[in-house]
C-alpha cells in the first residue's frame, strides 16, 4: 500500500491533476479563512464537480479541500478573534492576544507549522493502523454492522451540542429522508407520496449541499455580516526553533487527542481543539499565561484540529463510518463513483485508498508552503465583499447539483434542505445527527434485515454474538447516559430560575 501511495504521489505531479488538487486546497483554505464558511461547505460545493472526474482525482480534490478548510480557520481566529471554522475556536484564546501585541505573523506561522505537524503524524497513524483495522472489520457480519452503526448514531446524538430530544429529532429526520424511495431489500416504495422523482430516493448531493451550503447562504443574507477591520498589523519575528522543541510534547499529546476524538463519529475538530487546549493548560507550568498569548495554546489547538482529520478518515475507509460532517460528504464522493467505503475498499479499490494517503501528504506540504509564502497577503481574503462572493457560490451550488443528477428536481430538493438546515440551526437542533442518520440509515437497515434473515427472526442473536452484543450494550449505555443528562439538566433549571 505504501508503494502504491508513493506511485500516486508521482501521479499527483501531473500538471492537470496537481492543478485540480491545488484548486480544491485553495478553495478549502479560502472557505476556512472566511468567518461563517467552513470546510464542510467547501467540500459540499466541490462534490458535484467530481462526477466528471475519475475517482482518484475527485477524491484527491475533496481531501485537499478538507485539509485546507480546517487549516484556513487560523487566519480569522488570529486576526479577528473569530474562529473561521469550529476547529479553530480554541485558537482564538491565545493567537488573537499575540496579534494584539504586534506578533500576528508569529501567531500565524506557529499555527501553520503546528497544523502541518498534526496532519503528518495523523497520516502516519492512518497508514499504520488502517490495514489492521480493515482486516478486523472484514470479519464483521450483518449483526456487527447493524449494531455498530446504531452505536455510532447514538454517540453522535449524545455528544451533539443540543439536548437529547433535539438530537433524536434530528437523527430521526435524517433516517426518514434516507428511507425515501425503494427499500434496499424488497424494493418496496416508501415515503414517495406518488411523486415519481422521489421514487429514486434523495441524492446525497442535494441533501449535503442544501443542508450546509444553502443554509449558510441564508444565514449570510438574513443576518448582519461581521465588520472586518482593514488594519491587520502584520508584524512579528517568526517562529523560533527553541519554542518548537519546547512544545513537542504538547503537540504529541494534542495530536493523540485529535486522532482519538476524530475517530468518534460526528465529533471532529470542533471538540478536539478545545479538549487539547484544556489539556495543555492543565499540564503547563505557567497556566496563568493561557488566554494572554501563550504559544502552547496555539500549538495545542492547531495540531489537534488537523490531527482530527486523519482520525475522521480512519473509520471512513476502514468501517464505512464517517468521523465527522466532512467525511460524511466524502462518502458521497465514493458513491458518485460507485465505490463503497469500508474494509472491502482495500481489496476492491486499493488505488483509491492510496490516493487518499497521497493527497493527504501532498496537500499538507503544499498547504504549509502556500500559507507561509502568503502569510502577509492571504489575510486580505477576509476583505472580499460578501455581495460579490455569495452570488458566485449560489451559482456553483445550483449548477453543481443539477449536473450531478441531471434533474431540476434535485435543485428544488437542495433549496428545501437549505431551509431545513437554516431553521434547525436557528432553533438549536444539531445537524450532525441528521447527516449521520441519512448516511448510516441505509447501512443500518440493510444489515438489520440481513441479520434477521440469517437468524430467522431471532432477535437474541444480536446479544449472543460477542461483538454485536458489546456494540448493542454500548448503544444502550449511551442512551441511558443521554436520558440521565437530560433529567439532571431538567432538575437544575427550576433552581437556576
Amino acid at each position: 500500500m505504501i508503494q502504491l501511495a508513493l506511485e500516486n504521489v508521482a501521479q499527483l505531479a501531473d500538471p492537470l491533476t496537481l492543478l485540480i488538487l491545488l484548486s480544491g486546497l485553495l478553495l478549502g483554505l479560502f472557505f476556512g479563512a472566511l468567518p461563517g464558511l467552513s470546510a464542510t461547505m467547501a467540500v459540499a460545493i466541490l462534490l458535484p464537480l467530481t462526477f466528471a472526474m475519475d475517482p482518484d482525482t475527485g477524491i484527491a480534490m475533496l481531501v485537499a479541500a478538507y485539509i485546507g478548510g480546517v487549516s484556513g480557520g487560523l487566519v480569522a481566529a488570529t486576526l479577528l478573534r473569530i474562529p473561521g471554522t469550529p476547529s479553530s475556536i480554541a485558537t482564538t484564546f491565545d493567537a488573537y492576544p499575540l496579534a494584539q501585541k504586534g506578533e500576528a505573523t508569529k501567531a500565524l506561522a506557529t499555527g501553520m507549522i503546528a497544523s502541518a505537524v498534526g496532519g503528518m503524524i495523523s497520516l502516519i497513524v492512518v497508514v499504520a493502523f488502517a490495514p489492521m483495522l480493515a482486516r478486523v472489520a472484514i470479519r464483521f457480519g450483518a449483526h456487527e454492522y447493524a449494531t455498530l452503526t446504531l452505536a455510532a448514531l447514538m454517540l453522535v446524538i449524545v455528544l451533539s451540542q443540543a439536548d437529547l430530544v433535539k438530537g433524536l429529532a434530528s437523527a430521526f429526520l435524517g433516517l426518514a429522508v434516507a428511507s425515501v424511495g425503494f427499500a434496499p431489500i424488497g424494493a418496496t416504495p416508501r415515503l414517495s407520496f406518488g411523486v415519481i422523482d422521489l421514487m429514486a430516493g434523495v441524492g446525497i448531493v442535494p441533501f449535503m449541499v442544501g443542508l450546509f451550503a444553502i443554509s449558510q447562504l441564508l444565514r449570510d443574507v438574513t443576518e448582519s455580516s461581521i465588520k472586518i477591520r482593514q488594519n491587520f498589523n502584520i508584524r512579528g519575528t517568526g517562529v523560533r526553533l527553541s519554542e518548537f522543541v519546547a512544545n513537542i510534547g504538547n503537540m504529541l499529546r494534542s495530536i493523540a487527542i485529535g486522532i482519538g476524538v476524530g475517530v468518534l463519529p460526528g465529533v471532529g475538530g470542533s471538540v478536539s481543539n478545545l479538549i487539547a487546549y484544556g489539556a495543555a493548560r492543565q499540564a503547563s507550568k505557567r497556566p496563568e499565561e493561557f488566554g494572554k498569548g501563550a504559544l502552547a495554546g496555539v500549538y495545542a489547538s492547531e495540531s489537534a484540529n488537523n490531527a482530527s482529520v486523519g482520525g475522521a478518515i480512519l473509520p471512513l475507509i476502514t468501517l464505512g463510518i464517517p468521523g465527522d460532517g466532512v467525511t460524511a460528504i466524502l462518502i458521497g464522493g465514493f458513491t458518485v463513483h460507485g465505490l463503497q467505503p469500508g474494509p472491502m475498499l482495500f481489496q476492491n479499490a486499493p488505488d483509491v485508498v492510496a490516493m487518499i494517503y497521497a493527497a493527504f501528504f501532498v496537500s499538507t506540504i503544499i498547504l504549509l508552503a502556500v500559507q507561509l509564502g502568503t502569510i502577509r497577503l492571504f489575510p486580505k481574503v477576509l476583505l472580499v465583499p460578501r455581495h460579490y462572493l455569495l452570488p458566485i457560490l449560489a451559482m456553483l451550488m445550483v449548477v453543481g447539483t443539477y449536473a450531478a443528477g441531471n434533474r431540476l428536481f434535485d435543485v428544488w430538493l437542495m433549496l428545501g434542505f437549505g431551509i431545513v438546515g437554516y431553521l434547525f440551526e436557528r432553533y438549536g437542533f444539531p445537524l450532525a445527527p441528521m447527516v449521520l442518520g441519512f448516511v448510516l440509515g441505509p447501512i443500518f437497515e440493510t444489515n438489520l434485515r440481513r441479520a434477521l434473515m440469517y437468524a430467522e427472526g431471532d432477535l437474541t442473536s444480536f446479544v449472543t454474538r460477542p461483538i454485536s452484543g458489546v456494540m448493542l450494550a454500548l448503544a444502550v449505555v449511551l442512551l441511558v447516559y443521554g436520558v440521565m443528562s437530560l433529567l439532571r439538566s431538567g432538575e437544575r433549571r427550576p433552581v437556576e430560575s
